[in-house]
């Protein structure tokens, strides 16, 4: 057996049909927003639709009305524009973002979402810049200079996080084997959705901020 083979075997996957749950294997870290580890088995089930009374975890409730959890066509588009500076380049791809507000809270000279355009690159430090991209959960918001561009941090331990009454937040190069074809922006780092609700699923595209989604 090759070695690639064998790593390939237990690396920590996502598993995605748009009629499961979502099914994540080899995963040792689960954890809350506040770092409380959950249990884990070799295959375990997490909740995708928003019904389950044991979220994060599955237990069943969309067998009641069935699932089919496929992209909407109003869906913001997934394509990635760049947005260049004098020392840095800022890449977004909207169509991923989860709306969690880090880069607005953060860093609001740069990122201002009532502006146009919204990103400014020249209205801070790189390196404010760059610490303020590093907290995007996404993968929406990447940085570059020259024909560079980085979108990994170094996350080497594979863990998904329940945020507070929001998505789940993968890192460290979980596999995401999803049965449509759909790849994460960043393959590091990104978010899917448990509301249910939203338009690019398996992503979260924030929808759970309007829809009274509570969890964790």
């Amino acid at each position: 057996m090759s070695n690639k083979k064998k790593n390939d075997q237990t690396t920590p996957a996502i598993v995605v049909s748009k009629y499961n749950n979502y099914l994540v294997t080899d995963l040792e870290t689960l954890q809350k927003s506040d770092g409380e580890k959950l249990d884990t088995q070799p295959v375990t089930g997490l909740c995708r639709c928003g019904g389950s009374k044991m979220k994060p975890y599955c237990d069943g409730t969309h067998n009641e009305e069935g699932l089919n959890e496929v992209k909407k066509k109003d869906r913001v588009p997934d394509k990635v524009k760049t947005y260049p500076g004098e020392d840095i380049i800022i890449y977004d791809n909207r169509g991923v973002c989860s709306h969690d507000g880090s880069c607005v809270d953060r860093l609001p000279a740069v990122f201002d979402k009532d502006r146009k355009p919204w990103i400014k690159p020249d209205a801070a430090s790189v390196t404010e810049i760059i610490k303020t991209i590093e907290h995007c959960p996404s993968g929406a918001l990447s940085y570059g200079f020259g024909e560079r561009r980085y979108q990994e941090w170094g996350q080497d331990t594979p863990a998904i996080t329940t945020s507070k009454d929001g998505p789940l937040k993968v890192t460290g190069g979980v596999l995401l084997k999803d049965d449509g074809g759909c790849q994460p922006e960043c393959k590091e780092h990104y978010t899917l959705c448990r509301c249910g609700g939203s338009h690019n699923k398996p992503f979260c595209d924030g929808d759970h901020l309007d829809n009274g989604f509570e969890a964790d």
